[in-house]
């Protein structure tokens, strides 16, 4: 049968080599995270600190595909950071790392839209770093929203059906 199906399933189309933002204090995990991206040929913009990831996301110079951030960060933590990427509506998957793995910090991250959770001290980081697993990482990412999306547009519709206008053209809830 030609055509597609409505559940058909829209790939999301991923650059050859990725943009990727690394924020983290850790001067070493930057050069080791840059070196393996670098590697696997992708772009590596880091940042030492919080608020200047934010700048740089703010004015919008650079279109990343991936964000790698350490949880604990002066001024601005990683939870603090995806509340921020929630509030200016940046759509961009997300990776936290942290040597706390306790299922709370864990579970808290993943609440928040992380595509994955990283523990640090991380054995191998070459791997990390190739474009299949971070592929993968993205289309989580991208899946993940399309349920939000469509979990937001299904209570918009509920809500809709819920409520008849007046003839005045005030809403009325239905009992």
């Amino acid at each position: 049968m030609a055509g597609s199906s409505s559940s058909s399933i829209d790939m999301p189309k991923l650059p050859p080599n990725f943009n990727i933002l690394v924020i983290d204090t850790d001067c070493k995990v930057l050069e080791l995270i840059e070196k393996s991206c670098n590697e696997n040929s992708h772009q590596v913009t880091t940042c030492s600190k919080s608020l200047s990831a934010v700048d740089l996301l703010l004015k919008k110079e650079i279109d990343f595909h991936l964000i790698i951030m350490e949880l604990h960060m002066p001024t601005m933590d990683g939870f603090g950071f995806l509340h921020f990427l929630n509030k200016e509506v940046i759509d961009v998957p997300f990776i936290m790392m942290s040597e706390d793995n306790s299922h709370p910090s864990q579970e808290k991250a993943i609440t928040l839209g992380v595509c994955h959770y990283w523990v640090k001290p991380f054995l191998d980081y070459t791997y990390m770093f190739e474009r299949n697993l971070l592929s993968l990482s993205m289309i989580r990412h991208h899946f993940h929203c399309r349920r939000i999306k469509k979990n937001i547009d299904s209570l918009e519709d509920d809500e809709i059906s819920e409520t008849s206008y007046s003839s005045d053209g005030e809403a009325e809830a239905d009992d």
